[in-house]
C-alpha cells in the first residue's frame, strides 16, 4: 500500500504538469484577424474551452480565470465535448476566442451556432481591459425563433468590434442531453440576409426533391402494389424528418411539436425512424425469406420489434418519473437499440453478395448508402473521441448531398426494377396472348378438320348414292320384277330369264367396282401423280377394250412426285370415268386420249378428248337433262377449278385446277 502511494503521487504530479502545459492562457490564445472583404471567418484552431464543474460560474469569474490554466485549447476542427447522458450530469461549457479589428472603423459581425438543440446559450464580449462590452440574452431550443435575437432556426449573436481593437468573446453553452457539438463560425452582419436566403433555397430544394421522389414512389406503389415502393416511401419520409428535425426547421416552423415527447426526445425520433425504415426497405429489397438464409429475415423482424422498446425509452417520462439511475438505463437501452438495425443491414448486404442471392441489388444499395451512413458513423466516433470532429461531420449541409446521392441511386435501381417487372409482365401477357392465339388456331383447325370430315362424308355419301346406290337400286328393282313374274307365270323362255339375270350380275359387278374405286381413293390421305397415272391405266385396261371399238391412251406429264389428296384423286378419277362412259355411249368414237398434266406448284390440267361426234354446251351452260355433265361440273368445283366441254374434231372435256 505504501509503495502504491509512492507511485501515485508522481503520477498525479505528471498529470498536473501535463495539464498546465496543455493549458492555454489568454495571452497565448491565437487571435482571429477580421478580413476586410470576406464574409465568413473560420475559428478552427482559435478556440479554448472551460468545463464549469461548479455549474455556477459567472462571466466575471471566468474572466479572472483567463490568465490561468483553466482554459484548454479545442484541438478538433469543430468543438465537440462528447455525449451528455442526463440532466444531473449536465454542466456549462465556456468557449473563448479572440477577434481583432485592424480597420479604422468598427465592424459588425455575427456568431452563428449552426445547431438548434441547446438548452442555454449566452454570448459575452470583453475588451482588452476585461470590461464586458456586450451581454446577450440567454436563449435555447425552448426560445421561439421570433423571440431570439435573429428570427432563425439557428442561434445568431451579433457583436461589434471597435476600430483597431482586440476583443475576447465568451460563449456559455449548456446542454442537458445528447451530443455536445458546437458548430461555430463568424459571419459579417451585412451578409446575413444573402446567406440565410441561400440556406433556405438549398434546404428547400433538398426537402422538395425528397418529397417529390416520395410522391412518385407513391404513384409506383399504387400502380404496381409492390411493397418495396411503400418501404421506400417510409425511408424518404425518414430522411425528410431527419433534416427537418436536425437542421432546426421543426424548432422554427413547428415549435409546439417539439414538446410532443418529453424533453428533447423528439430530436431522436426521426433518426430512429430513419434507421428502422432502412431496415424495412432492405428486408424487402434484399429479400431472404425464401432462401437458405431465411433466419436472418426472422432476426430482422425481431430487430424491428425492438424499435417499440426505443419508443418506450423515449416516452417513459410520460408514465413514471425518471431517477438519475433509471434515466441512465433508458439512455443506454435506447443507444443500444438505436444502432441495432445497422449491423443487420450490413449482414443483409454481405450475405446477399457472398451467397449471390441479390448481388446487383446489394452492391447498388451499399454504394447508395455508403456516403450518408459514413458521415453518421463518423459523427458517432467523433462523439466518443475516436475521430476528430471535421466540418462535414458536424454540418448537415454535407449530409444533404449524401442523402440525395442515396435517393438518386436507389431511385434508379427501383426504376430499373420497375422496368424489369413491367417487361416481365408484358412478356407474360404476350405469352398468354400467344397461347390464346395458339389455342384459338388449334380450335379453328379442329373445327376446319371437323368441317372437312363432314364435307368428305357428304361427298362419299353422294358418291356411293349416285354410283353404287343407283346400281344396287337397279338390281333390287329387277330382282323384284323377276320374283313377281315368277309367281304369276311359269317359266317358258329360259333365255329371256338368263339375259335379265346376266344384266343383274353385270350391274352388281359394276356396283362392286365402284365401291372398290371409292375405297381405294379414300384409303390413304394422298397419292403421287405417278401412282394416280398407274391406277388410270389399270382401270382403262380392265374396263375399256379394243373389242368395244374404242382405243384409249393415257398420257401423264409434269411432276410425277407431286402429291394429290384423296379428294382430288377421287374427283379426277370420277370425271375420267364419267367422260369415258359418255364416249362409249354417245360419241361413236374409235379413239380417246386422257391427258393429265400436274405442275410442281400444284396446277392440274385434265383433258379427255375423243374423235367422235362433237358435243358442246349451248351458251356455256349445261342442260339439266345432262346429269353426268352436271356431276362432272360439281366435282370440278369441289376441286376449286373450272369445267368446260367443247367440240374440237370430236369432243373435249377439260378441267383446270
Amino acid at each position: 500500500m505504501r509503495r502504491f502511494r509512492q507511485l501515485l503521487l508522481p503520477f498525479l504530479g505528471c498529470c498536473l504538469l501535463a495539464f498546465r502545459l496543455m493549458a492555454q492562457p489568454l495571452g497565448n490564445q491565437p487571435v482571429v484577424a477580421l478580413p476586410q472583404h470576406d464574409d465568413l471567418v473560420s475559428l478552427r484552431g482559435s478556440i479554448a474551452y472551460l468545463h464549469d464543474s461548479t455549474r455556477t460560474q459567472t462571466i466575471r469569474e471566468v474572466i479572472r480565470l483567463a490568465t490561468g490554466p483553466a482554459f484548454q485549447p479545442v484541438t478538433s476542427p469543430v468543438p465537440n465535448f462528447g455525449i451528455i447522458t442526463g440532466t444531473k450530469l449536465a454542466a456549462p461549457i465556456w468557449l473563448r476566442f479572440r477577434v481583432q479589428n485592424a480597420a479604422r472603423q468598427p465592424q459588425n459581425w455575427l456568431t452563428e451556432i449552426d445547431f438548434w438543440c441547446f438548452d442555454e446559450l449566452q454570448l459575452f464580449v470583453v475588451d482588452a481591459q476585461n470590461q464586458v462590452l456586450a451581454t446577450s440574452p440567454v436563449i435555447g431550443w425552448k426560445t421561439r425563433a421570433a423571440q431570439r435575437i435573429r428570427s432563425h432556426r439557428h442561434f445568431w449573436f451579433p457583436f461589434t468590434i471597435p476600430a483597431q481593437q482586440t476583443v475576447t468573446v465568451y460563449l456559455r453553452v449548456l446542454k442537458h442531453r445528447g451530443t455536445q457539438i458546437v458548430p461555430i463560425e463568424l459571419v459579417r452582419e451585412s451578409a446575413y440576409d444573402s446567406i440565410v436566403q441561400g440556406s433556405y433555397l438549398f434546404w428547400g430544394g433538398v426537402l422538395f426533391t425528397l418529397t417529390f421522389v416520395a410522391f412518385m414512389s407513391l404513384i409506383f406503389f399504387l400502380t404496381t402494389l409492390d411493397r418495396v415502393y411503400s418501404k421506400y416511401i417510409f425511408c424518404l419520409l425518414g430522411l425528410v424528418g431527419f433534416f427537418f428535425i436536425n437542421d432546426g426547421f421543426m424548432n422554427q416552423f413547428a415549435f409546439d411539436l417539439q414538446f410532443w415527447m418529453p424533453r428533447q426526445n423528439v430530436y431522436f425520433l426521426f433518426p430512429l425512424i430513419l434507421f428502422y425504415s432502412q431496415l424495412t426497405f432492405v428486408r424487402t429489397f434484399l429479400n431472404l425469406r425464401n432462401t437458405p438464409s431465411h433466419r436472418l429475415h426472422l432476426v430482422g423482424t425481431g430487430v424491428l420489434w425492438s424499435g417499440v422498446l426505443c419508443l418506450i425509452a423515449l416516452t417513459a417520462e410520460w408514465f413514471v418519473p425518471l431517477t438519475p439511475t433509471l434515466e441512465l438505463v433508458m439512455i443506454r437501452l435506447f443507444t443500444a437499440l438505436y444502432w441495432l438495425p445497422l449491423p443487420v443491414i450490413v449482414a443483409y448486404i454481405v450475405i446477399s453478395i457472398i451467397r449471390r442471392y441479390h448481388v446487383g441489388e446489394a452492391w447498388l444499395y451499399l454504394i447508395a448508402v455508403l456516403p450518408f451512413y459514413s458521415l453518421n458513423l463518423a459523427l458517432v466516433f467523433s462523439n466518443f473521441g475516436l475521430l476528430p470532429t471535421y466540418v462535414p461531420v458536424a454540418n448537415y449541409a454535407y449530409y444533404a448531398p449524401a442523402a440525395l446521392f442515396e435517393v438518386l441511386m436507389l431511385t434508379i435501381g427501383l426504376a430499373y426494377r420497375y422496368k424489369m417487372d413491367r417487361d416481365q409482365t408484358e412478356r407474360l401477357v404476350k405469352d398468354s396472348i400467344i397461347q390464346h392465339q395458339r389455342a384459338y388456331q388449334a380450335e379453328v383447325q379442329t373445327l376446319a378438320l371437323k368441317n372437312s370430315l363432314l364435307v368428305e362424308k357428304e361427298r362419299i355419301a353422294r358418291d356411293l348414292h349416285d354410283n353404287v346406290g343407283a346400281h344396287l337400286a337397279f338390281i333390287v328393282t329387277n330382282l323384284t320384277q323377276i320374283s313377281d313374274q315368277a309367281e304369276k307365270q311359269s317359266v317358258k323362255d329360259g333365255k329371256q330369264w338368263a339375259s335379265r339375270l346376266r344384266n343383274i350380275v353385270m350391274h352388281t359387278r359394276e356396283a362392286v367396282k365402284l365401291l372398290r374405286e371409292t375405297i381405294w381413293a379414300i384409303h390413304q390421305e394422298s397419292f403421287t401423280v405417278e401412282e394416280f397415272g398407274e391406277r388410270l391405266d389399270q382401270y382403262i385396261n380392265r374396263y375399256f377394250h379394243e373389242e368395244d371399238g374404242l382405243n384409249v391412251d393415257v398420257v401423264v406429264t409434269g411432276s410425277q412426285t407431286q402429291r394429290l389428296s384423296s379428294t382430288q384423286v377421287l374427283n379426277l378419277f370420277r370425271i375420267v370415268q364419267e367422260a369415258l362412259t359418255n364416249v362409249v355411249k354417245h360419241a361413236q368414237a374409235t379413239t380417246a386420249a386422257v391427258q393429265l398434266q400436274v405442275s410442281p406448284g400444284g396446277h392440274i390440267n385434265l383433258r379427255i378428248h375423243d374423235n367422235g361426234r362433237g358435243f358442246t354446251w349451248a351458251n356455256g351452260t349445261v342442260s339439266s337433262q345432262h346429269y353426268g355433265m352436271q356431276n362432272m361440273q360439281t366435282r370440278a368445283q369441289e376441286l376449286g377449278g373450272t369445267f368446260r366441254v367443247f367440240a374440237d374434231n370430236g369432243t373435249t372435256v377439260e378441267v383446270e385446277v
